[in-house]
């Protein structure tokens, strides 16, 4: 680990809040007027209780697992609401398993890359230092897990969102659209009269 500690809890526990806010739209997703409280108040619990502990015993392996615990959380209830959608809304069923699996891709690829670059990162190194000078960023793997995961989160709200036009029953007015063919996001029809 090269950051500093303070420095390294500034990366990983933001994953951990943000990854929470998706949890919070995964079991959400279904309810059409208010919020369920004690939804909310569990989430901020479970990052205080994740916060508190992390600052104490020191042990990146905590954080791996209460991540991937949130991970998983989110990965089921979305696999959960595809089902659903699938019996009644074919468009917008195909739109959701695309982002399902960009950003599992996303994030399965880079996790990849960042233990690459954990395992070898001496060898990458060496590497680096003899290549052009050009070329020494492309093997900064470490980059690539955070390229990979803010691609998967960013999939993993327009998911959301977009499931969520679907529960409520507007998903008609809007469309998914990509940059570069990849990269979706929510368009609102243009209306025809």
């Amino acid at each position: 680990m090269t950051l500093q500690y303070q420095w390294q809890l500034a990366d990983e526990l933001p994953m951990v809040y943000g990854t929470c806010i998706c949890i919070y739209c995964a079991l959400q997703a279904d309810v059409k007027v208010g919020t369920d409280i004690y939804v909310a108040l569990a989430l901020f619990g479970y990052s205080a209780v994740v916060t508190l502990v992390y600052v104490q015993i020191r042990k990146p392996v905590f954080h791996q697992v209460a991540y991937g615990l949130e991970v998983a959380i989110v990965l089921v209830r979305s696999m959960l609401h595809q089902i659903e959608v699938r019996k009644t809304n074919a468009r917008a069923y195909s739109e959701l398993v695309h982002m399902f699996w960009l950003g599992v891709g996303a994030f399965g690829v880079s996790f990849v890359l960042w233990n690459i670059d954990n395992i070898f990162c001496t060898n990458l190194r060496a590497l680096r230092a003899v290549l052009p000078a050009p070329l020494g960023p492309l093997f900064q793997l470490h980059a690539y897990w955070h390229i990979g995961t803010a691609l998967g989160c960013y999939a993993s709200i327009v998911y959301q969102q977009y499931l969520r036009l679907v529960k409520l029953g507007t998903v008609d007015r809007f469309r998914i659209r990509r940059l570069a063919m990849v990269v979706p996001y929510i368009d609102r029809c243009e209306k025809t009269e």
